[in-house]
């Protein structure tokens, strides 16, 4: 079903917008891969990624709004939200916003004129919500400013690391690494050529290797997450059937909803990069390195160095690393601050939205403050480890 409603006056021909807000994204799903097609969107958004993400079972209570505003009957911009309980509220965030790297909507740059705060305002009224809960929104989506940003908010808890690609026919390093990182980088390709065979970055084009490239990563993760002391999220089975299902449904496509590269040196692949496509942009989700003898070497600057020329030369424009400060990121993007917006809609709304942004802004501080994230970390590890204690006794008994 579908509720309809009129929101804020075309100044030029007087004519209003509308918000139609539908229950499931099939009823969505014609409008939403219309603007798909030639408009501007996050790759969070795209219509395979959520399809993936619900048929997971991430979200199995949640209640869907698909919110679409056209101008006359044209859509010129739509926005999947789920409504979720959270201490008796309905909190309306995008689908999927709890593994993404950032909010955005999908819209028609031609039409983001008439996006104005106040039709988006009124638009976002229209959601069976008490609360709408934006995080991490970028103030520009590629080329293109962010709608959403024109809404205000505050300094989300991470940053966001982001950068243009340059075309050009020199290798992406040699224009914008310094000198010692280039002759790392390039001093780590040569010994692994060396020892373990010739170096290679293959996306995967077969079923076969999805398989193989995706057991690699969920090796090489779940080893790191134990020494860093955190769950290994990736072994979940939702996150195996999402990545294994749209890896495989872009196995013909040039910017699929997930890629899967594997850095092979000789028949070992010692790193690997699952990534995701918007229109001419590539976000990296997550990356994985060998924990034996490669390990020595630069693995993740080889990867990369080899995957942003391949970007470049198929026509991307813009990479990012996605949320988290790590140190290496910087070699290859640049950091943003990107902002929370909490937007109340109804009186029960207004009275939570502040308790909501002072929970953001709070984790904020702490992980922006090293000495504090260092603590959290710690609490962390040893909550894992704990949990990790009681599974095991609760096995044996």
């Amino acid at each position: 079903m579908a509720a309809i409603t009129d929101i804020g006056e075309l100044a030029a021909a007087g004519q209003p917008l509308r918000a139609v807000v539908h229950d499931s994204i099939a009823r969505a799903e014609t409008a939403w891969r219309r603007l798909q097609q030639d408009g501007v969107y996050g790759p969070y958004q795209r219509f395979d990624w959520v399809a993936a993400y619900l048929d997971a079972g991430f979200a199995p209570d949640a209640h869907i709004a698909v919110l679409t505003i056209l101008e006359h009957d044209r859509p010129i911009a739509l926005i999947p939200f789920e409504i979720v309980s959270k201490f008796g509220l309905r909190v309306a965030q995008i689908i999927g916003m709890s593994i993404s790297n950032g909010d955005a909507p999908v819209f028609d740059p031609q039409s983001a004129h008439l996006l104005t705060p106040k039709a988006l305002r009124e638009a976002l009224a229209t959601l069976p919500a008490d609360i709408v809960n934006f995080h991490c929104v970028a103030p520009e989506i590629g080329e293109h400013v962010n709608p959403l940003a024109r809404l205000g908010g505050n300094p989300a808890p991470d940053n966001f690391y982001v950068n243009a690609l340059e075309p050009g026919d020199a290798p992406f390093i040699e224009q914008s690494l310094p000198h010692k990182r280039r002759t790392n980088i390039r001093r780590s390709q040569r010994r692994l050529d060396e020892g373990f065979g010739p170096v290679t970055l293959h996306r995967a084009k077969t079923p076969a290797e999805v398989e193989t490239i995706l057991e690699v990563f969920l090796d090489q993760r779940g080893r790191r997450f134990v020494q860093m002391g955190v769950e290994n999220i990736f072994q979940r089975p939702a996150f195996r059937q999402f990545f294994r299902r749209l890896a495989l449904e872009g196995l013909d496509q040039d910017r699929p909803a997930i890629s899967l590269h594997a850095l092979y040196a000789g028949e070992t692949i010692v790193a690997t990069s699952i990534g995701t496509y918007g229109p001419a942009h590539y976000s990296q989700y997550i990356n994985s390195t060998d924990y034996g003898d490669a390990s020595r070497y630069s693995l993740m600057g080889v990867t990369l160095s080899l995957l942003v020329d391949q970007l470049r030369a198929n026509g991307i424009k813009s990479l990012d690393m996605g949320l988290g400060d790590f140190d290496y990121k910087t070699d290859w993007t640049h950091r943003q601050t990107v902002f929370d917006i909490v937007l109340p809609v109804s009186a029960l709304g207004h009275g939570a939205a502040p308790l909501l942004r002072g929970a953001r802004a709070a984790k904020r501080k702490i992980k922006q403050t090293p000495s504090l994230w260092k603590l959290a970390r710690t609490a962390q590890s040893a909550m894992v480890g704990l949990r990790r204690t009681v599974l095991g006794q609760s096995g044996d008994r």
